[in-house]
């Protein structure tokens, strides 16, 4: 069976949730990488990858030209959408609704809550929305038409209740992101001169990511010890903004995957900070499961799947944006480098059980060949409210 996985930008750390899916996809059946370019170039960390169909993104009605070349470029017996938006999600239903090509889509993140409504005196907002391809109204419209899917997989619990589905977690290839002995020397320079304790995010930085709680909390900490941000893209002003923010921290740009084990290596602890908020409450970090796979220390807070994932001991979870929690949290993992040795094992034991790619892999390939089987039989069911 051949499958045809669309992202819907792959400018963005979406690529990286379809990279995924694809390599596991790819242990089993054919697979080829479409998508929808929307920003300036591949997200660095993508690419090396092979792409059968690119087009590059514009604003409707352009967007029309972009989307008629994906369709050209679409062959495979099942489609795969990331992301219930209209650049892939979208493309894929026209796709099935002239070929009659069966479609999958994966869901995880709540992509409304990425979409706030513009008030209805922001004339200008609104607009810019209507002529985005993936804007609020387009997306809205995708959103409710999840169900109409031939299956759904989905990223987390909450993501499930809402939308149904199989839950296919952001797994991880754990033969090669595994527990090494020696970190990247080359982050411990320049972070710290290889002298500080280094706290670690390692992900694409987002406002509701709690970066800056964890940075409100180094001043609080009985040891000595450094914030390192890795993956941290200059161009984008978010991240401009936290080094203004947050001048102590070291920022590490975008680092191709091979650099990802000795990256978590490095770190004497891993934070995955995340906020209470409309865009965290049915996420499931895949940062979370790095840090796992390769067995280390992990201080995070409790959103969405996150506090069961660290139940009995595999890591330290605290109340989302408590500061003077978050800094007790990293001092008990500093302070008692056995404790977090063995908390960074029975992480790992976890996740080679739960999230690996030899225990994921073959419930996804089942997915796609329970679709395979009834190819034309299935009638769409009842849109999602939104």
């Amino acid at each position: 069976m051949k499958i045809t996985v669309i992202c819907p930008d792959v400018s963005d750390n979406s690529l990286g949730r379809a990279l995924l899916l694809a390599d596991m996809l790819g242990r089993h059946h054919e697979v080829e990488l479409v998508g929808t370019m929307l920003g300036a170039g591949v997200w660095p960390p993508g690419r090396d990858r092979t792409f059968h169909t690119m087009a590059k993104g514009m604003r409707w009605p352009l967007y029309a030209g972009a989307a008629a070349k994906l369709l050209r470029g679409i062959r495979g017996d099942v489609v795969y959408a990331i992301k219930p938006l209209p650049t892939s999600f979208g493309i894929a239903l026209v796709h099935r609704a002239r070929t009659g090509t069966p479609v999958v889509l994966d869901i995880d993140d709540d992509e409304l809550a990425f979409r706030p409504a513009a008030p209805i005196t922001n004339v200008r907002q609104m607009v810019s929305s209507l002529a985005a391809p993936n804007g609020r109204t387009w997306t809205r419209m995708t959103v409710a038409r999840a169900r109409a899917a031939n299956a759904v997989t989905v990223a987390s619990t909450g993501l499930q209740a809402h939308f149904g589905g199989t839950i296919i977690p952001h797994a991880k290839d754990t033969t090669h992101l595994g527990p090494l002995v020696a970190g990247d020397a080359g982050v411990r320079s320049a972070a710290a001169g290889g002298g500080d304790r280094l706290v670690m995010f390692v992900g694409t930085p987002r406002p509701f990511k709690g970066i800056e709680d964890v940075a409100a909390a180094m001043p609080l900490l009985r040891h000595q010890a450094r914030l390192v941000v890795a993956g941290a893209d200059s161009r984008d002003p978010y991240v401009r903004q936290l080094q203004r923010d947050v001048p102590d921290a070291t920022f590490l740009p975008p680092f191709a995957p091979d650099r990802l084990p000795p990256m978590l290596a490095a770190a004497d602890v891993l934070v995955v900070p995340q906020r209470r908020d409309p865009r965290t409450a049915m996420q499931l970090p895949s940062k979370l499961l790095d840090a796992m796979a390769a067995g280390r220390p992990v201080v995070a807070t409790a959103v969405a799947d996150i506090p069961h994932i660290l139940g009995e001991g595999r890591g330290i979870v605290v109340p989302p944006g408590d500061v003077p929690s978050i800094a007790r949290a990293i001092d008990t993992v500093l302070g008692d480098p056995a404790a977090a040795a063995a908390m960074g094992q029975r992480a790992r034991a976890w996740c080679v059980a739960h999230a690996s790619f030899d225990i994921v892999a073959p419930r996804l390939a089942a997915v796609f060949d329970a679709v395979a089987l009834e190819r034309g039989t299935g009638e769409p069911r009842h849109p999602v409210p939104v």
